[in-house]
């Protein structure tokens, strides 16, 4: 009876010990990617009520991409004609998030990129691009004209990126 106590009291001493190792809010977490940012979305309230009314979402898709470190090989080069890019650059898919009608805050992860595609482009500066659309949940078609981003990825790290949307033909 003894050795069960003491084996108890041992595995709780454990069991408490690693609780404790958790952080205990999102916030506190320290495995944020290199590669992670946010993005502020506002709608105009026309295009507001317009998703609001259909039930429809918005999405925020990210894609990075950078020149190569090293010259591209002939595989490169025809590769990229039949990608439609440039030889001497890759291109990385990077997160979407979708947002509720009214828009916020988009926490974009970076968690997708390949390692031995951000190894390919050594010291060259990765970029980002941003595309801001409707969900296409309720409606077949984008429905939202949105900001344009693109721009290097330690200015989108800087602070959060605000784009601005309203409906496709709103003034």
């Amino acid at each position: 009876m003894r050795n069960r106590i003491g084996a108890l009291v041992v595995i709780a001493g454990a069991v408490s010990t690693a609780i404790g190792a958790f952080p205990t809010r999102a916030t506190a977490q320290t495995n944020t990617s290199p590669y992670a940012f946010s993005v502020s979305v506002s709608l105009s309230p026309k295009a507001s009520q317009k998703l609001s009314t259909l039930s429809e979402s918005v999405n925020v898709k990210s894609f990075y991409y950078a020149k190569l470190a090293r010259k591209p090989t002939r595989a490169d080069i025809k590769r990229a004609r039949a990608e439609g890019r440039e030889p001497d650059q890759i291109e990385m898919l990077g997160d979407i998030v979708t947002l509720p009608a009214a828009g916020g805050i988009a926490e974009m992860p970076g968690r997708n990129l390949d390692a031995a595609d951000v190894a390919a482009v050594g010291r060259n500066p990765l970029r980002v691009s941003l595309n801001v659309f409707s969900a296409r949940k309720a409606a077949p078609d984008n429905l939202l004209d949105c900001d344009l981003f693109d721009d290097d990825l330690s200015r989108a790290r800087a602070k959060p990126i605000v784009i601005g949307c309203r409906l496709i033909g709103e003034r």
